[in-house]
């Protein structure tokens, strides 16, 4: 009889599950992968074994389905209701164990995803809704449109994607590359940047080096960089106006940094 009532409350576990809050044990999870609409959705970690989420609001009508297949765990949070004109983003915080290491998969319609103090490999695909990360320790593949992202204290490869979104970052480490368009580009105090670009808008960067081929333009705006002094770069400039705050002397190396503009003027300083 204890078997049976063992089996049955495994199955619930396993197979698709509605509740306003589930916790699930974290022993051979290595995927975690969240969908949905309409959502505001935070991860952050906490002192449990377990991988909690929960519903914060509008708990009379939980939406959490949850499935378990081999190494994945998968949440699907579906809030798309089509037959109201005033959609409300129903909140949820999902908390990770602290110090575990997962590969997150997020992909949402709608929706604003804040993480803070994770570890592990994040890819988030969302749209017209705020995406904040801060103390992040792994890559970041980030597809964002319509609304700022915002990117602080990260150790790993970044990569930003998006479509009329500002994009702020401070304190990166590992490579940078962006690319948005009509919005601002603001990079404070980033280790390695790639190729970084938007249009109309733009952009102001701090960094240390860069990747081979490297690259900042815009277009119709002016752009700004402050480098370190002692800089391993030549720079390739293409605009209209430029401007040199100070003397940077020519080095003998095959490493270029590409800057570009149009209708913009181009300002090179020195951190």
């Amino acid at each position: 009889m204890k078997n049976s009532i063992f089996f049955f409350f495994f199955l619930i576990l396993i197979n698709i599950t509605t509740f306003s809050s589930v916790a699930t044990t974290s022993k051979g999870i290595k995927i975690i992968e969240v969908k949905g609409q309409y959502i505001d959705l935070s991860i952050l970690p906490y002192n449990g074994r377990n991988i909690v989420l929960n519903q914060l609001s509008d708990k009379k009508n939980p939406i959490i389905k949850t499935n378990i297949t081999k190494n994945s765990l998968q949440y699907n949070l579906n809030n798309d209701k089509k037959n109201s004109f005033f959609k409300t983003k129903v909140k949820f915080n999902l908390l990770i164990p602290q110090n575990t290491n997962f590969k997150y998969l997020i992909k949402t319609t709608n929706s604003s995803i804040s993480v803070d103090g994770i570890n592990g490999k994040l890819s988030i695909d969302n749209s017209k809704g705020e995406v904040t990360i801060d103390k992040l320790i792994g890559d970041l593949d980030l597809l964002n449109s319509n609304k700022d992202i915002k990117l602080s204290n990260i150790v790993g490869d970044i990569s930003v994607k998006s479509y009329f979104s500002q994009v702020t970052t401070k304190n990166t480490l590992g490579t940078l590359n962006i690319q948005t368009t009509h919005k601002k580009i603001k990079i404070k105090n980033a280790e390695r940047i790639g190729n970084i670009s938007t249009t109309n808008a733009p952009i102001l960067a701090e960094f240390k080096s860069i990747t081979p081929d490297a690259k900042i333009v815009t277009s119709n705006h002016n752009l700004t960089i402050k480098t370190p002094e002692n800089h391993n770069f030549n720079f390739s400039i293409f605009g209209d106006l430029i401007h040199i705050k100070n003397e940077f002397l020519q080095l003998k190396i095959d490493n270029f940094l590409i800057l570009g503009t149009s209708n913009g003027t181009i300002r090179i300083e020195k951190k």
